[in-house]
């Protein structure tokens, strides 16, 4: 139980990270496109307006938290199943004739 919320945190904040890192490279793209626009046209006028740096919009956060909890849910249902099969490992060995048995994974009974 602890394991799958762990890992079910670790599929929460993994997309999250991923959303807002995207979202950091797309603006950061942006700005190197813009200033090369910028570069070019070579204006004269120096702009002294203030520029008002707002956060990303609220429906940017309300994705991320929805993708987020989609993603950590799936993860924790599928890790609290149980419907795995218990198995064991029998490691390589010779049979009777001396044939070399590769190891391989057995159910258990």
């Amino acid at each position: 139980m602890i394991r799958s919320f762990f890992v079910s945190l670790f599929f929460f904040f993994g997309p999250a990270l991923l959303l807002f890192m995207l979202r950091n490279l797309m603006l950061l793209l942006l700005l190197k496109a813009k200033a090369k626009q910028e570069k070019v046209a070579e204006v004269e006028v120096i702009d002294i307006t203030p520029v008002k740096k707002d956060r990303a919009p609220t429906w940017f956060y309300a994705l991320v938290v929805v993708i987020s909890l989609s993603c950590a849910t799936t993860v924790f249902m599928n890790l609290e199943r149980g419907g795995a099969e218990v198995q064991h490992y029998v490691p390589a060995h010779t049979d009777a004739s001396g044939n070399i048995i590769p190891g391989e994974w057995k159910s258990k009974p």
